[in-house]
């Protein structure tokens, strides 16, 4: 019996390491090949994010940080468009956008009791 225990926590623990995590990936005005990517204003990058999580019914057990990217959160909700989207605003405030276009966002879960959760978000920033 409590080599079941064991098992079977030491595979929750396995899937929670690579359940809660996150990344931003940005591409500059360089990697456009020159080509025109927006109809109005001038391309300074494109920002995609993308948060996963792990959780019990709707309660964030571990999920990836929007603040400090690739590091998981405990107990914490970040796997939101709202978390996504203010992550790809905060970019573009940092590299000098006066705005983004193109916020796409997306999200989908699996499970019942213990659910993954994940996040997508992207946007081109303008100035």
């Amino acid at each position: 019996m409590l080599k079941k225990v064991l098992t079977v926590f030491f595979a929750a623990a396995v899937a929670a390491m690579f359940v809660g995590c996150s990344a931003m990936q940005t591409a500059e005005k360089s990697d456009f090949n020159d080509q025109k990517v927006v109809t109005s204003g001038t391309p300074i990058e494109h920002v995609s994010v993308t948060t996963n999580g792990l959780y019990f019914l709707w309660f964030p057990l571990i999920t990836g940080s929007t603040q400090n990217w690739g590091m998981p959160c405990l107990l914490d909700d970040t796997v939101t468009s709202k978390a996504a989207c203010g992550a790809i605003t905060a970019e573009a405030k940092k590299v000098g956008g006066s705005g983004v276009i193109d916020l796409v966002s997306s999200e989908a879960s699996a499970g019942l009791l213990f659910k993954v959760k994940m996040v997508h978000a992207s946007a081109t920033v303008v100035k």
